[in-house]
């Protein structure tokens, strides 16, 4: 495959699981390969026969029965900077093999929250090993969101080490609300182990933990309701690397990924689940922002695309909603409101010589004190609104019935807002009694109840969502000022942390 044009970013993800690498602006990373390194248990016998000293990814997993596997990255963090750095290697030069480094910009993918003295070492390697052309760096969470073509949203990101819960208001994360999660695929991993050894299945070899893997990715999934699933009885049969297979029993296949709504399935008694997390992150920030971000959920990570996972996620979330209270509808925001609004004083208006009959539209002289339309016979004494009025509390307030406006006034013939009539507003009064038992009220608050406030935003692959974040922004002309070379880096560091909130 012929390498794009120079100046085109290279985009890096790496996670704990898996790395994908490509280009910016294509559909998808051109190479996705597992993030694990290893070694030769034991020394090479055969002639003439020459063995690499180390292994990066499909390799790996091709000879994982004679190899010693490493995770570079685990939890999120790096873990093994060594392996680390060849997996860089194995990127650049056996991958995507660019001669000239210093023509191609990189984008590399960042988990939240990353250390200072981290972030700039691995920015170091980029540009002082590997030469790159200039660099930018981003948390995950902004590129699942903006795969989507959003702004503002509840992120909701797990992979193969950690979850985040993370609140995103017009391109910015609120960092105190953030929730980190020690939840997430090798927890599943880890609780699929323990049901197979219940059963009497004992996965005894160095890649375990690749064979458990396989075996998630595969066949897991969620039901709507654990306490009463489908039970089948049926035994599931999983092939082994070896060649030989293993008879699970199916309810293994739902319970495993039940860790993450049920945290003490393995002990872990002071984790919240994933619901739990995102009523701890709401209440941590403004009520004014919970249906923008409820009404925008998005989902990312490949520990998210178990079949099931959206319908069981929104009926774990439903019931703890009420633990909030009444969440408000969205409102301008307050920066669009005139502050002058607020400081409204009462002032003296001429009256008008000619106006307009609110009946026939004919325009009709005022300065001889005309009370009815010489057209239509239409009443034209128009209403004086007073502001600031200091007996305004003490007036019987009313609705219009045209426009739904409340009416201070009730003495008004016209009201203020619609300049509709206003003459038969005390005759249409329904007493509060029979209101109380109207069946219209009660059907307006039962449709008014049945609008849901959760909305997802669902990624075509989650598992490449924050690949596809990051080919849309790095595609952007505009955001190429985002990116910073060697000699900016040398001179301010700080501009490694750039928000992307500027180009918005």
């Amino acid at each position: 495959m012929a390498l794009p044009f120079p100046g085109t970013p290279i985009i890096i993800d790496i996670g704990s699981a898996y790395v994908k690498i490509g280009f910016s602006g294509e559909p998808g990373p051109r190479f996705v390969f597992p993030c694990i390194t290893g070694t030769e248990k034991y020394k090479s016998v055969m002639v003439d026969v020459s063995a690499r000293s180390i292994y990066v990814g499909n390799d790996v997993s091709r000879m994982r029965g004679v190899l010693k596997i490493k995770h570079p990255i685990a939890r999120g963090e790096i873990m093994d900077w060594e392996s680390f750095y060849e997996v860089l290697n194995y990127i650049f030069y056996s991958l995507l093999r660019i001669e000239n480094l210093s023509d191609y910009p990189v984008f590399y993918c960042e988990s939240p929250f990353m250390h200072r003295d981290t972030k700039e070492y691995i920015a170091r390697l980029f540009f002082e090993t590997h030469q790159v052309k200039s660099l930018v760096m981003m948390p995950t969470p902004l590129l699942s969101m903006f795969s989507v073509g959003l702004t503002t949203a509840l992120v909701i990101e797990s992979g193969d080490g950690m979850t985040w819960i993370v609140p995103i208001v017009n391109g910015q994360m609120v960092q105190h609300a953030v929730q980190k999660l020690p939840l997430a695929g090798v927890d599943v991993n880890q609780n699929l182990k323990s049901l197979l050894m219940r059963e009497g299945v004992s996965i005894s070899s160095s890649a375990a933990d690749e064979i458990l893997q396989e075996i998630k990715e595969k066949n897991c999934y969620f039901v709507l309701d654990p306490n009463k699933p489908s039970t089948t009885g049926e035994m599931f049969n999983v092939p082994m690397p070896d060649g030989s297979s293993i008879n699970v029993p199916t309810y293994i296949l739902y319970q495993a990924p039940e860790v993450l709504f049920n945290p003490s399935m393995l002990g872990y008694t002071n984790i919240m689940n994933i619901t739990q997390a995102v009523i701890a992150c709401l209440r941590a920030i403004d009520n004014q922002y919970w249906h923008d971000l409820l009404s925008h959920i998005v989902f990312s990570g490949g520990n998210l695309s178990y079949s099931g996972f959206q319908e069981r996620f929104e009926s774990e979330l439903d019931p703890l909603l009420s633990q909030l209270g009444r969440i408000p509808k969205p409102v301008a925001p307050l920066s669009a409101m005139k502050s002058e609004l607020i400081k409204l004083q009462a002032v003296e208006i001429s009256k008008k010589k000619e106006d307009t009959c609110p009946h026939c539209g004919s325009l009709i002289n005022l300065n001889d004190g005309k009370e009815l339309c010489p057209s239509c016979g239409g009443v034209l004494i128009l209403p004086e609104i007073k502001i600031g009025a200091l007996n305004q509390n003490n007036k019987k307030r009313n609705k219009c019935p045209h426009c739904l406006r409340e009416i201070t006034d009730i003495s008004s013939l016209f009201c203020p807002y619609c300049g509709a009539s206003m003459e038969n507003l005390e005759k249409t009064q329904i007493p509060e009694e029979i209101s109380k038992k109207s069946p219209a009220q009660e059907f307006s608050e039962f449709m008014e109840s049945a609008n849901k406030i959760i909305k997802f935003f669902v990624p075509d692959n989650l598992q490449f969502a924050i690949f596809t974040g990051a080919a849309i922004l790095g595609s952007l002309p505009s955001f190429q000022q985002i990116f910073i070379t060697y000699e900016q880096f040398q001179t301010n560091r700080d501009l490694l942390y750039r928000d992307i909130s500027e180009i918005l």
